[in-house]
């Protein structure tokens, strides 16, 4: 998922950085992107300053790592499929409520 169509953080140029709240829904959008080292430099300085600021985008990071890296140490040499990572966020996320 590309995320030209929700450059959101950027659309209004005559701001200052540090005058823009970063969205909610920006972040989940990004979060991927950040965890898997393809965010650009902006979006990982937005997604930077969001989470410094937000504890529960902050710990959903977090987590999120924590099962990324705990899926590549596991399956070392093994394609995980996405849906698989997906099933397993559910569950965490599902006992957390």
């Amino acid at each position: 998922m590309g995320l030209s169509s929700t450059n959101s953080f950027d659309e209004n140029p005559s701001k200052n950085s540090s005058e823009v709240q970063p969205d909610h829904n920006e972040c989940l959008k990004i979060l991927n992107l950040v965890l898997d080292e393809e965010a650009s430099p902006e979006e990982q300085e937005y997604f930077k300053k969001h989470i410094e600021n937000c504890m529960p985008y902050y710990e959903i990071y977090s987590v999120d790592k924590a099962i990324k890296e705990m899926i590549r140490e596991k399956c070392y040499d093994r394609e995980v499929p996405k849906d698989l990572i997906d099933q397993i966020k559910s569950k965490i996320f599902q006992g957390a409520e």
